[in-house]
């Protein structure tokens, strides 16, 4: 049975990309996620950016989910990824060198390179371990001492509660209810925003705005299998078909869902 938009909307957690991309447009929800996950009440940014895009002429260019600066000068990237489909840790490599040269000027000093924090939220646990929080140092292996170039790797996920706070804030995350946590009042009041449609802007419009965009493209080139990991991986199968049953697509959804069933077969 086809959803509306709203019932879409109603469907999305923070985990989904395009609800945190709504997420991240409030800069108190954006503060209170790295307070939360850094364990650090006194973070207080001075900008932030959602799908920040970082141009690169001569090789990939990258999406940053989420790129904030504090007080302090320091960059944070903050990357939402709900699918277990990639070399993770590379990524996040790659990542963190654009965002040391779009920041690097001509004649600057190494010195004056800001600090990264690469913040990747998961809905799996990377490593395997039973944790929801991995910390990633530098450590010299003939001392075991901390060597420290300014960068900074954690990884989170929505997967293992053990206990702990930050665990306590991702299970909020990933939920598809109105979260009611006076812990975490800033994710609550985002949102219950969004979800019920108050702000600058829908969630439906959004979904409706992307979906048309995207889905278009993939229409003209179906048989391209990178619009198809392209289309496949931005949105779920309800959002799509919502947006087909308003007729705004110029393809069905019968044939929508064999574009899907076709890329999962690439994917197993």
């Amino acid at each position: 049975m086809l959803r509306t938009l709203q019932e879409v909307v109603d469907n999305l957690s923070g985990i989904d990309d395009i609800f945190f991309f709504k997420l991240a447009e409030d800069k108190e929800f954006c503060e209170e996620l790295l307070q939360v996950i850094l364990e650090n009440k006194n973070i207080k940014i001075v900008s932030h950016k959602p799908q920040s895009v970082i141009r690169n002429i001569k090789g990939r260019s990258v999406i940053l989910d989420l790129e904030c600066l504090d007080e302090n000068n320091t960059l944070f990237d903050v990357e939402i990824q709900k699918h277990d489909n990639d070399d993770h840790q590379r990524r996040v490599r790659y990542n963190m060198a654009n965002l040391d040269t779009k920041e690097s000027e001509k004649g600057i000093k190494f010195k004056e390179l800001k600090d990264i924090f690469m913040i990747y939220i998961s809905d799996f646990d990377i490593f395997n371990s039973q944790k929801t929080i991995y910390h990633i140092d530098r450590i010299i292996r003939e001392t075991g001492e901390l060597a420290d170039n300014g960068t900074h790797e954690i990884y989170v996920n929505t997967k293992i509660d053990d206990g702990t706070e930050i665990a306590e804030y991702m299970q909020m995350l990933k939920q598809k209810e109105i979260p009611d946590n006076p812990k975490f009042p800033k994710l609550c009041k985002t949102i219950k925003g969004i979800k019920t449609g108050k702000g600058d802007g829908t969630m439906c419009d959004l979904v409706q705005e992307y979906a048309e965009e995207y889905a278009k493209e993939y229409a003209k080139e179906y048989a391209d299998q990178e619009k198809m990991k392209l289309l496949a991986d931005m949105f779920n199968k309800e959002i799509i078909t919502s947006v087909v049953a308003g007729n705004q697509l110029g393809i069905t959804e019968e044939k929508f869902l064999e574009f899907v069933e076709e890329y999962n077969k690439t994917q197993a």
